[in-house]
């Protein structure tokens, strides 16, 4: 019996709808789909379709574990997908999640001995490739904090990963972008300012939205109000630009979250939270209110809060930190004013939590995030630490002879001196 030949136009359009892990196992139905499932414009159309039907998944970050949840738009619940242990000996934050796009994440490992490993991962597939620190960067001793942003420039399609290093000695950001295709980085022109704060970087806050990365930053003697406002990298040009902060009602620390298309503000006390939203309307950007709810109504004691998603059908999942130290996954009805829990976990927190779109997108590597990965991604950092130290220690053996000279110099000029002191 012959079988009916399908176009590869209606074949992809069947396939996208299924979910991503068995379009991954019908790569090995034959050749023919091998390739028609591999192909980026199958992944561009697929990874389309789950954004436009609201189809996305969760990651859960403790201090040595991420896990992922698959959320079911039709029946409104979550279903863990995959569990990945990560490795025990770290400094302060153990895994930390430095943004996410496109289906692929960013994530950072600071060892005790301060290896630092940043990797590349896709939580769909748990692929994994490292990123090499930028020339030099274990010898930024005048840096005190580094910050990171992860995105892709449409341009010339291909990820992009900015680092901003704060220098201690003066208001200024030294910057340098990675790009993935290149594997490398460069410098570009850096940004002054004085420090971020960090108090507002929820998990949430670290995804890009329009072609730009975000971050609540503070510059003394600057035009905005208290020396705050929002520091923008627009990925595709590279370059900085500043936005004000909303006029608060609460004194409260605001804090950023990036919800659907939209990047948002929030501020809360114990019993009320208003998120704020940044609407352009073709001709500036200015913020509205997009949702007051009663936390303490709702949940009593709240002792943290993040907006997480946008639901098609105008309702919003949110994540709750609530006084039973659990993270409390709901959607929230404001119309109706009503609660629909979903997911409770132990382990992770509202700050610990973020929203990506599952992809078959590969980083062409073989190698998957688990504890013999991080040892290795350690070891090959420990490793590029030592080349930078010889390269460093050749330089100095190229001054030696002139510092020597000077030396002898000053120690002849001494000798001197004494014996002009002792002679009167």
């Amino acid at each position: 019996m012959l079988i009916p030949y399908i176009s590869h136009d209606i074949l992809s359009d069947i396939l996208i709808r299924l979910p991503v892990k068995s379009i991954a196992r019908f790569r090995c139905v034959n050749n023919e789909w091998h390739i028609l499932l591999k192909s980026s414009k199958f992944l561009k159309t697929q990874y389309q379709h789950a954004v436009e039907i609201g189809k996305f998944s969760l990651i859960l970050r403790s201090y040595s574990n991420i896990d992922t949840l698959s959320y079911d738009p039709l029946s409104f619940t979550c279903e863990e997908s995959s569990h990945v242990i990560c490795p025990t000996e770290s400094l302060e934050m153990g895994i930390e999640f430095l943004g996410c796009c496109n289906g692929l994440a960013l994530l950072r490992h600071i060892s005790k001995s301060q290896s630092c490993v940043l990797m590349l991962w896709n939580p769909c597939t748990n692929e994994c490739k490292r990123v090499p620190n930028p020339p030099g960067a274990s010898k930024d001793q005048d840096r005190i904090y580094v910050e990171y942003g992860f995105g892709y420039d449409y341009q010339i399609q291909d990820f992009k990963v900015v680092r901003l290093a704060e220098s201690l000695e003066k208001s200024w950001c030294k910057v340098h972008v990675y790009t993935l295709k290149l594997n490398s980085w460069r410098g570009i022109d850096g940004v002054e300012m004085d420090d971020f704060d960090d108090a507002g970087m929820f998990d949430m806050a670290r995804l890009p939205v329009n072609g730009s990365l975000h971050w609540i930053v503070y510059a003394e003697g600057s035009e905005f109000k208290n020396d705050h406002f929002i520091l923008c990298f627009d990925i595709e040009k590279e370059e900085f630009d500043k936005r004000p902060l909303p006029i608060l009602e609460v004194d409260a620390e605001p804090f950023l979250c990036v919800l659907g298309e939209s990047l948002t503000l929030s501020s809360y006390d114990s019993e009320v939270v208003s998120v704020w939203e940044l609407k352009d309307n073709g001709v500036k950007k200015s913020w509205a209110k997009f949702v007051t709810i009663e936390l303490e109504k709702h949940f009593g004691v709240v002792n943290n809060f993040i907006p997480v998603q946008s639901l098609k059908n105008g309702k919003i999942l949110l994540g709750l930190d609530l006084d039973d130290n659990c993270l409390h996954m709901v959607i929230y009805d404001p119309n109706q004013d009503t609660i629909l829990d979903i997911h409770e976990d132990s382990m992770a927190s509202s700050r610990s939590v973020a929203v990506y779109v599952e992809s078959l997108i590969s980083l062409e590597t073989g190698s998957y995030l688990g504890p013999a990965q991080w040892e290795t991604s350690h070891k090959e950092d420990e490793d590029d630490s030592k080349e930078d130290d010889e390269e460093e220690e050749e330089e100095d053996g190229d001054d030696g002879t002139e510092d020597g000279e000077s030396l002898g110099d000053e120690e002849e000029d001494t000798e001197s001196k004494e014996k002009i002191n002792k002679s009167t």
